[in-house]
């Protein structure tokens, strides 16, 4: 008896169990993960790998075709070369060049595109005058262009002692031989393929110039010169 009555004077409080009780913790690492987030997770990594190899794989095509094809240089011929307006006065050469070229694009199944050209007039080691030409030139399969270049007085440069002595002795003798350099950036086309873009040196050695007097126009002798491709 005295043990009923100690349990009806209880207080609720006393006879029901706490909220606190019943708690169960439990560790991040033993929660159940979301439906479908290993595959999300996964799925990042695969389509970065698959573009990567998409990509891999399109630029060995791209570089292999590019071989196959294997486009060549244009074949450059120098036409004519007049050189006027001479002045001689140390340590420059100073005169007006006029330069027509024949570009040729060999290839048959590849157009070529000429972007910029650099045009240097040599004498032996040293430059006489030069210009870069930025209008671009068209040339389709198995066709040619005129390019035709001027080279004024304002272009001219500064000679060592010994190059301009040796130049001034030729002159003299009215026979003159020069040296003329391009350098071409240029572009391959063939169909759908990227364009491919080449940089290449040419030069047309032993020009010989002749002048009939030392205030006339001087004249290529050789009548043109093909324009080797410099390594």
């Amino acid at each position: 008896m005295e043990n009923t009555n100690n349990y009806n004077n209880r207080t609720p409080s006393d006879q029901l169990p706490t909220q606190e009780s019943f708690q169960i913790l439990s560790s991040p690492s033993d929660a159940t993960p979301p439906v479908g987030s290993g595959k999300s997770s996964s799925f990042v990594p695969r389509l970065t790998l698959m573009v990567v190899m998409f990509f891999f794989i399109l630029c060995l095509v791209i570089f292999i075709a590019w071989l196959v094809i294997h486009p060549l240089d244009p074949a450059i011929r120098l036409n004519s070369l007049s050189v006027s307006n001479i002045t001689v006065s140390n340590p420059q050469f100073a005169a007006n060049y006029d330069i027509e070229f024949t570009v040729n694009n060999t290839n048959k199944k590849v157009n070529l595109f000429v972007d910029q050209v650099e045009v240097i007039v040599n004498y032996r080691k040293g430059r006489l005058s030069s210009k870069i030409l930025g209008e671009g030139e068209f040339l389709g399969k198995m066709s040619e262009a005129r390019l035709k270049v001027e080279l004024g007085r304002d272009a001219v440069c500064s000679l060592k002692d010994r190059v301009f002595k040796d130049i001034s002795d030729e002159w003299s003798k009215k026979m003159v031989n020069f040296n003329v350099k391009l350098s071409i950036t240029a572009g391959f086309e063939s169909g759908v393929l990227p364009t491919k873009r080449r940089f290449m040196k040419f030069q047309c050695m032993n020009l010989p110039v002749e002048f009939f007097s030392t205030k006339g126009t001087g004249k290529l002798m050789s009548g043109g010169k093909d324009c080797l491709v410099r390594a």
